[in-house]
């Protein structure tokens, strides 16, 4: 009778999975579409402007974040599910904005406890980490290429022990401490930082992002 209930209720927790619990095991996605379980869309104020709705979207088989002609407003979306080892893709092209970033990190809150991040700025990448309240590593490197004027490849790999960045496969740098440790959500967005000092593009631009791919 014991047993015949544990299967029972195994199999109910089988049946019940959640879909944020699915993704977990990792995903490819071709924004064909965007699918609400897997992404939530970001609306809230950061830096300069706000991430509007509004400036997120799919069209031409990619998603695009747009920073609107005469704002500092921008676009952000973040997975449903929470990760922590994996291998993280993004084919990316940043938006020609000046005073813009263009960005692809895990995080979860507080601020300053847990963040991985790839950041893009000018033709530049900022490569950083956060972990127990406060930055722990930071680098910045040219990546000598216009990102915004082709798709490049932009990679973390987060083990328990080290994180490796990756743009078009090639390693930038690899940390062996300092590293977050709570699983986090993995975002992707285009926004004005107040340190850039951006001002409102004259025309419309967006970052556009081919693909997203998560490895466990």
């Amino acid at each position: 009778m014991r047993r015949r209930a544990l299967l029972a209720l195994l199999l109910t927790a089988f049946v019940t999975l959640t879909p944020t619990a699915a993704q977990a095991a990792g995903f490819s996605d071709p924004f064909t579409t965007l699918d609400a379980q897997r992404w939530a869309i970001g609306d809230h104020p950061l830096g300069l402007g706000r991430f509007e709705p509004a400036n997120v979207g799919v069209a031409g088989g990619a998603l695009a974040l747009t920073l609107p002609a005469g704002t500092l407003n921008g676009g952000e979306v973040r997975t449903n599910a929470l990760w922590g080892a994996g291998t993280f893709r993004a084919r990316m092209q940043a938006a020609p904005a000046a005073g813009s970033l263009s960005a692809f990190f895990l995080y979860a809150p507080p601020d300053y406890q847990s963040e991985v991040d790839i950041e893009i700025v000018g033709d530049s990448v900022l490569l950083s980490t956060y972990a127990g309240g406060g930055q722990t590593h930071t680098e910045t490197r040219p990546l000598g290429f216009d990102p915004a004027a082709a798709f490049h490849d932009y990679e973390i790999e987060l083990a328990r022990k080290a994180v490796t960045f990756r743009v078009d496969g090639i390693v930038l740098r690899t940390w062996k401490n300092g590293l977050p440790k709570a699983p986090m959500a993995l975002y992707v967005n285009a926004w004005f930082p107040t340190w850039l000092g951006g001002l409102p593009p004259a025309t419309a631009t967006a970052t556009l992002v081919d693909s997203v791919t998560v490895a466990g």
